[in-house]
């Protein structure tokens, strides 16, 4: 199918959110208690749509995301056929020590189901790939790959492993102080390594994780962001703890630090003891693997990023690269 790959944008929200829905087979409603039962699109609050998939869930809602995800450095593309966005993509750039290096993040890539296999998704990746090298990217990533045949068809290939864990948060004798972080965007951080928490990328993670980074719908009223700069020892990151809307008290952890810092057992101490006294009872921790510690849980099987090295010789990292 011919088409043609433009920038997306917010008058494309009605297409976008076309295009994300038909990927929900069934739709859901959460209870106060986090009980989840079948329900209507039509019958879903703005709050409940987003629960089901995210912003792209509702038009006025994915409308305003498109807009965040452009002042927030990121870019979103759609592929356009007769006038209608059929599949959209986006991706964020970010500068991080190795192996990531600066780097692509491919974030979102998603085909009207009833247009898949027609070009369409390899259409938007081809896009997005040639930005990278455009754009002098090191590195060029899938953090959480859904159709992992699809990417390696297109040359990407196994990356760095990821686990998430949950820990009490619980009291410690370890020394710390707290800074708060000003609401600044990702210039602040930019170069630092994400210790916890790299979903996507520094860049996307750290817009995420800014306040208004989700909509001030009613249900979340209450939800609390912590954002500290903290240090251990002599050495700075920047702590955000993120609390889940669907399980109270739970925070999630991103670490944003300089290079020569490593999340050591009493950096994970001090987050566990920082989120106690914050109020929080429990902390989530997305970690490179493996990792230990005695009171961790997993919570999931371990994640595996796939990416494509563009230019591995200035970046230090190989293609064979499988830590």
């Amino acid at each position: 199918m011919k088409s043609l790959i433009r920038p997306a944008s917010p008058p494309d929200a009605a297409d976008v959110c076309a295009v994300h829905c038909s990927d929900i087979s069934h739709w859901r409603a959460w209870d106060a208690s986090g009980s989840a039962r079948p329900a209507r699109y039509a019958d879903l609050t703005p709050c409940q749509r987003w629960l089901n998939g995210g912003p792209w869930l509702d038009p006025g809602l994915c409308r305003r995301h498109l807009q965040r995800v452009a002042e927030g450095g990121g870019y979103a593309w759609v592929a356009e056929h007769k006038g209608r966005a059929l599949a959209e993509a986006e991706a964020f750039l970010a500068d991080e020590p190795p192996p990531y290096g600066r780097n692509l993040n491919l974030s979102a890539l998603y085909v009207h189901r009833h247009f898949r296999g027609q070009g369409l998704g390899s259409a938007l990746l081809a896009a997005a790939l040639a930005f990278a090298q455009e754009q002098g990217c090191h590195t060029f990533t899938v953090s959480r790959p859904d159709a992992p045949a699809f990417y390696a068809a297109h040359g990407l290939r196994p990356g760095p492993r990821w686990g998430h864990w949950q820990l009490p948060a619980r009291r410690s004798r370890v020394r710390y102080t707290v800074d708060p972080l000003p609401d600044t965007g990702y210039s602040l951080v930019r170069g630092y390594a994400l210790l916890a928490g790299r979903f996507q990328n520094s860049c996307h993670d750290w817009e995420r994780a800014r306040p208004g980074g989700a909509p001030d719908f009613p249900e979340w009223r209450g939800v609390t962001l912590d954002r500290n700069w903290m240090t251990v020892r002599g050495q700075r990151a920047a702590v955000v703890l993120e609390e889940s809307p669907r399980a109270p008290g739970t925070a999630e952890a991103f670490v944003f630090a300089p290079p020569d810092v490593a999340l050591t057992g009493q950096w994970v101490s001090a987050i566990g003891d920082h989120a106690a006294r914050s109020g929080f009872t429990r902390v989530n921790l997305f970690v490179p693997a493996p990792f230990a510690h005695p009171h961790a849980h997993r919570l999931e099987a371990t994640q595996r990023v796939m990416w494509k090295v563009v230019r591995g010789q200035e970046s230090g990292v190989s293609s064979q690269h499988s830590a």
